[in-house]
């Protein structure tokens, strides 16, 4: 099962506005007409139930949203494209990953912990047409503006199972054999470690009530730090509510093996550590597996843990593990239902946002000044500095917005360079 992949994702490109005049026969100067471009697509990511891998993004691929349609004469608007739309499996957490990778503390650009859509990379706007820079002292512009380029986003996808109930244990330790015993899944079973090398789910039906359990694939010493199949698939209980520890009573120390696999989790992190905990002490028909409980039976009430005896092969005690497990299930539901309810209830603090500044200017360290903000590299972007009526609309709306007075605080004479986003042009001020 591939569940990890890195994308790049770039979304549509704005159309370009049209530059045209009117030319009907009887209309003297008709004017321009040149119309807008149209937007370009987004990128979508769409999580659908009906998936359960990322096979489908294996290569790496790039991914490309359709771009906007070009404006025409009669101020006719270009067609807007359509929504790249990229289905992956639902519990698929999105990462950027355009500048670094992500640190300890980052959070995602988005956790599709259930069905939806989100948009992860915004198309570009449309070209305005030389129809809309019309004005009383310039009635017939001959430029007009370039459709502007859409967000472009390196993503680390990363799916993690969404499953009520997570069995975990060594190897050879019977899960795969109890998810049989519950559900109708079919994981593979066979006398010999690492039989499961993906997470497995099944359906457990109980009457009117279900719940969905996942066979981890065994966890070993080391798992934490990426011995083994563990550290691959660690990540996915932390989607459980409860975890059901399945301790094969055939091996010499039983409860050795569960401080072990506990230390795993608890080094992992991430609360796995911290989720209700019942003990399925599994193989009860073997004669061996028979002995062994009965010499850990005063251990075993000292544990202060729930636990259970079953044989996952004659599924002896599985229906009952099944309802208690059902029964912590609920709890933990519970629970996480009144913290939440909690959380709802407090007074909330209301705090006014920062304004947010339209611009800022600054000088770089090679000492050329330098303009941020949303709508200045816009313009800078989409119009066209070696024209000169278009140079001059970027300037007239500059100075407008107030940017001239400032980048002239900073000491910029005429002619000098000054950077809009990625564009340099000099100062004409």
């Amino acid at each position: 099962m591939i569940d990890q992949i890195d994308i790049e994702v770039t979304a549509g490109k704005g159309g370009d506005g049209a530059v045209s005049f009117r030319r009907e026969k009887f209309v003297p100067r008709g004017g321009p007409d040149g119309g807008d471009g149209g937007r370009g697509g987004d990128v979508i990511l769409v999580a659908d139930p009906r998936m359960s891998t990322l096979g489908r993004y294996r290569l790496g691929q790039r991914l490309r949203a359709p771009e906007g349609t070009p404006g025409g004469p009669n101020q006719r608007r270009g067609a807007s494209a359509d929504s790249l739309r990229l289905p992956v499996p639902v519990g698929t957490i999105a990462w950027d990953i355009t500048a670094s990778e992500p640190g300890p503390d980052a959070q995602p650009v988005v956790d599709l912990s259930a069905p939806g859509a989100v948009v992860v990379a915004r198309a570009g706007r449309g070209g305005w047409g030389n129809k809309r820079f019309t004005t009383p002292t310039r009635q017939a512009p001959k430029f007009a503006q370039r459709g502007a380029p859409g967000e472009q986003r390196r993503l680390r996808l990363e799916l993690k199972l969404i499953a009520d109930v997570g069995l975990v244990g060594l190897p050879n330790a019977g899960k795969s054999t109890l998810l049989r015993a519950w559900s109708r899944a079919t994981p593979r079973v066979a006398a010999y470690p690492f039989t499961t090398l993906e997470p497995e789910l099944g359906v457990v039906e109980l009457g009117y009530e279900s719940f969905v359990a996942a066979d981890m694939p065994g966890l070993i010493e080391g798992a934490s730090a990426g011995v083994g199949l563990g550290h691959e698939f660690l990540r996915h209980i932390e989607r459980t509510r409860v975890l059901v520890h399945v301790l094969d009573l055939t091996r010499d120390d039983p409860l050795a093996n569960r401080e072990l696999i506990d230390a795993e989790l608890e080094a992992f992190g991430h609360g796995l550590s911290d989720k209700p905990q019942l003990l399925a002490l599994n193989k009860v028909d073997d004669p061996d597996g028979r002995a062994h409980l009965e010499l850990l039976a005063p251990q075993l009430e000292a544990l202060g843990a729930p636990w259970l005896v079953i044989s996952a092969a004659t599924t002896e005690g599985t229906r009952e593990l099944a309802q208690r497990t059902h029964q912590m299930l609920r709890q933990a539901e519970a629970g996480d239902a009144a913290a939440a309810s909690a959380a709802a209830e407090a007074i909330p603090v209301l705090r006014p946002e920062p304004r947010r500044r339209r611009f800022e200017v600054e000088r770089d360290e090679d000492g050329v000044a330098r303009v941020r903000g949303v709508t200045p590299e816009w313009l800078a972007t989409t119009l066209d500095i070696s024209d000169y009526e278009s140079r001059q609309e970027l300037f007239l709306r500059m100075r407008r917005m107030g940017i001239a007075r400032a980048v002239e605080r900073l000491g910029v004479d005429h002619g000098d360079p000054v950077r809009i986003g990625d564009v340099t042009v000099r100062w004409e001020g």
